[in-house]
């Protein structure tokens, strides 16, 4: 194949199959995702290793919340902060301003109200006296955002091959990074998880998970007891379920080829789920629910029920009844219905920061670190003011629309598309969850890989499969060959 890479065509584009079967070239390219990408005028070379490594170092990065690895001017550097902005420092470096352009595109109303609450929260810190430090550091996670969306756009239309493929381990590398650091700190700190398992379902305490288990196994790598109480374990996990969404739709695009692929992809993917159900994370585990909800929906809606659905109904069934048999269920039903406490000390907080919003209702100038409402919405209106809370309300009810618009399209997406959908219930439930009210970091890389799937799924609506004339005369003379 000739390295020329074509202007995009000017004609009027058609909505494009999403389901074809791939066909490989030579040397392992997707010739169609080849094509799709050379039409979008985007480079496409061989090689790639290391941002498919880069990437999976990031997946494995992202649950190690709990490492402190030094500090910066933005506060304590965190071994999953640090990765995910080297990532998008190195992205930023490799490719021009041209290839953020879908991304972008895509999610222009979200980037333009982020835009608007930055330069808002700006001007009222500098107004409050107070260094912008919060506004510079989401400003940065924008640019992760931007980042990490171009990737996924880029693995999805073949302009980094073998890139989508790596992507399908992400759950596994996520999976593995967790339960070894977890380990690792356990044995550190004299944790003997079994026991604490054991003593939590006899008494059926959800407590007992939260503070023998993952408190005192992440209090000393950077945090102190008091630190490790801000329930650091929501955004943990959550990072674990992050990478199953970018795994099974990276799968959902490039099947699994062998038995060996699929049992390993499958064992992460139970790992991950019941890592989600000790977490004892409502939160996550809430968000995690819309997954097979919105699966069950959407083979409801199109009346087809795959065989791996029905195993998947089956594996569900199987693992309520171990949990009843062992007990595990009754803990997480108290932890649902009669663990209170953290619904009592939110009322309170609630009820403070809306007397700290009457007394500072224009230009804010509350510190949220020490009173937070857990509101995304509400925490701006005490940092920055009415108009930073005018733009956080445009972003929450931006990404609300949004999962409406596709819940309600569900039934003729493609089936790649279920993970994508449901990957944006975690950043709605934490918005109105999240302590601190601001978007965390997990959420900026979940966010981005929405918006560089949801880039795609915008290409392949506009344009059709180019024909190889638009693309390479050696593929055009090997085309008429074949016809004649």
């Amino acid at each position: 194949m000739s390295e020329r890479t074509p202007s995009p065509s000017s004609d009027v584009w058609r909505v494009c199959p999403v389901n074809e079967q791939y066909v490989m070239g030579s040397g392992g390219f997707d010739l169609r995702q080849v094509r799709l990408a050379q039409l979008l005028d985007l480079s496409v070379t061989r090689g790639g290793c290391s941002v498919r490594w880069a990437m999976l170092a990031v997946f494995a990065a992202l649950p190690l919340q709990w490492f402190v690895v030094g500090s910066t001017p933005l506060g304590a550097g965190r071994v999953h902060q640090l990765a995910i902005l080297a990532f998008a420092a190195a992205v930023f470096v490799r490719y021009r301003a041209r290839a953020y352009q879908p991304v972008l595109a895509v999610s222009a109303p979200f980037v333009i109200a982020n835009v608007c609450l930055f330069v808002i929260w700006v001007a009222t810190s500098i107004y409050n006296g107070q260094a912008p430090f919060g506004p510079v550091q989401q400003a940065l996670y924008l640019a992760v955002y931007v980042a990490f969306g171009t990737m996924i756009y880029r693995a999805a239309v073949g302009a980094e091959p073998g890139l989508l493929d790596a992507l399908r381990w992400a759950a596994v590398c996520a999976t593995v990074a967790l339960v070894g650091g977890l380990t690792y700190s356990m044995l550190v700190n004299g944790v003997n998880p079994v026991q604490v398992i054991r003593e939590a379902v006899a008494s059926a305490s959800p407590e007992i998970l939260q503070r023998e288990l993952f408190r005192t196994a992440f209090t000393g790598f950077g945090y102190d007891d008091e630190a490790v109480r801000g329930n650091i374990r929501h955004e943990v996990f959550g990072a674990v379920l992050a990478a199953m969404y970018v795994a099974v739709w990276a799968a959902r695009l490039r099947p699994l080829t062998s038995t060996a692929q699929r049992f390993v992809f499958n064992a992460a993917l139970v790992a991950g789920s019941l890592l989600l159900l000790i977490s004892m994370s409502r939160a996550v585990l809430l968000a995690a629910l819309a997954w097979p909800v919105l699966s069950f929906v959407r083979a409801v809606v199109t009346g087809r029920l795959s065989g791996r659905q029905v195993a998947l109904a089956f594996a569900a069934v199987a693992g309520v009844l171990i949990a009843l048999a062992s007990g595990f269920a009754q803990v997480i039903y108290v932890r649902f219905t009669q663990d209170t406490s953290s619904y009592e000390a939110r009322d309170v907080l609630l009820r403070e920061a809306y007397a700290n919003i009457a007394d500072n209702f224009v230009t804010g100038g509350v510190e949220t670190a020490g009173a937070s409402s857990h509101n995304f919405v509400l925490d701006t209106w005490l940092r920055s003011g009415v108009f930073g809370a005018i733009a956080a309300a445009v972003i929450v009810l931006v990404l609300i629309g949004l999962w409406i618009s596709l819940i309600a399209r569900i039934g003729v997406e493609p089936v790649w598309m279920v993970p994508v959908i449901a990957a944006l219930a975690l950043p709605v439930v934490r918005l109105v969850t999240v302590g601190g009210g601001l978007i965390p970091p997990i959420q900026w890389v979940l966010l981005g890989f929405v918006a560089g799937a949801m880039a795609y799924r915008r290409e392949l609506a506009l344009r059709p499969e180019p024909e190889p004339a638009e693309l390479d005369p050696e593929l055009a003379g090997a085309d008429r060959q074949d016809r004649g």
